[in-house]
């Protein structure tokens, strides 16, 4: 698996391994090694240890995104695009009526690519909010609200709020860079 680091640091493998390793608590043997351009390559003896890590996504490093792909081999590593990153995401305001699955699988389509809506019932939220998981394009803004329809009319605005979302730039919405580092704000001094 090769993991991009959204940060402007230089990457020490030895202090990723020591951040990593205690997290996911890998079953079998990991071994880390850096292939420039802030990323490295992980390698998992185990392979659920491996899917473990992709399920608890998004992951992030010195407040910063890291997105992971799995890599077949290093050479495939530089055709790689790290574009993607899945996300929990909670759908606030919802309407008592529209608490369901269809609305979860609708506002989460807009967001990204729906991979899970989970039942009101079972998620513990207590019906106050819908949670979808859902892959997230990094390369666009983050949407923060959506307008909710219903039978054609204009029922009302959604919040969305982002499960364990790492540093992202308030200027242009995205999460692959700070907004220090954001060419709308450098360019609107």
């Amino acid at each position: 698996m090769a993991g991009k680091f959204f940060t402007k640091r230089t990457l020490n493998v030895d202090v990723v391994a020591r951040t990593f390793k205690p997290l996911w608590k890998p079953a079998g043997e990991l071994k880390i090694r850096d292939i420039g351009e802030s990323i490295p390559l992980f390698e998992f003896e185990d392979v659920l240890d491996l899917e473990r890590v992709l399920e608890y996504e998004p992951w992030s490093f010195d407040k910063s995104l890291v997105v992971f792909k799995k890599a077949a081999d290093v050479e495939s590593i530089p055709f790689l695009e790290f574009d993607h990153v899945t996300f929990r995401v909670q759908i606030h305001n919802v309407p008592e009526k529209s608490l369901n699955h269809e609305t979860g699988e609708t506002i989460g389509r807009k967001i990204g690519s729906v991979l899970q809506v989970a039942d009101t019932e079972d998620d513990g939220a207590g019906g106050e909010f819908l949670r979808v998981r859902v892959a997230v394009d990094i390369t666009k803004p983050l949407p923060r609200c959506y307008k909710l329809w219903a039978e054609g009319k204009h029922i009302g605005w959604v919040g969305i709020r982002y499960e364990r979302l790492p540093n992202f730039c308030y200027w242009c919405g995205r999460v692959s860079h700070g907004e220090r580092d954001c060419e709308v704000w450098l360019r609107g001094k």
